[in-house]
């Protein structure tokens, strides 16, 4: 019985760990504006999403296809511009961020172009001469218990020619038990450790 309270005991704290694939962003593939195939339109809003004042290109199969789905994003419109989403976050717990970016498939504003990433503390800069092929970026960040805001922006030269975005995926990557968790199991060992007691003085 010793043994089997020891063990349940150091196997606590990875009680919570769990991981899941559900995106925790809402339209993390921009295909809630319906578009033909072979057209394009700026949105200057779009579900789930904040848009920056000059407005977002949705495109469907127009200077380079979807990775996943049909449409893709690309913050070069008039201007740079932006699209960021809030969401919820658990105190300890390990988020995964994941996205991908393409230059335009005829090559402009390879050079100069890029976006700009932030997420909490974490930032960075993806795209300038990045290849015509979708590159999937990946990090992790752990949760503060406070909404966050994720954003992407344009940057580099406003001449239209940005770089595309596209599966933007939020997940939990794991988790630590709440503190009414570990009562609760504790209190389940006690159970066990009871049990046990009165098993032996009844043989």
């Amino acid at each position: 019985m010793k043994r089997i309270l020891a063990a349940a005991l150091v196997a606590l704290p990875f009680a919570g760990f769990a991981a899941t694939d559900d995106n925790l962003l809402t339209n993390g593939s921009f295909e809630s504006n319906l578009l033909r195939n072979g057209s394009w339109s700026n949105f200057t809003s779009i579900e789930g999403w904040t848009v920056g004042s000059k407005g977002v290109e949705v495109r469907n199969n127009v200077s380079g296809s979807a990775l996943d789905g049909h449409n893709f994003v690309e913050l070069d419109t008039t201007g740079n511009s932006s699209i960021s989403q809030s969401f919820a976050t658990v105190a300890g717990y390990t988020y995964e961020l994941s996205f991908s970016y393409a230059n335009r498939s005829d090559n402009r504003g390879a050079v100069s172009n890029g976006i700009a990433w932030s997420v909490g503390s974490l930032s960075g800069t993806v795209g300038q001469n990045t290849t015509t092929s979708w590159t999937t970026y990946t990090t992790s960040f752990i949760g503060t218990g406070n909404p966050m805001t994720l954003t992407f922006a344009a940057i580099g030269r406003a001449d239209s020619y940005g770089t595309s975005l596209d599966n933007v995926s939020l997940s939990v990557l794991s988790t630590v038990p709440e503190p009414q968790g570990y009562a609760l199991m504790l209190a389940g060992l006690g159970t066990v450790g009871l049990l046990s007691r009165r098993r032996r003085r009844n043989v």
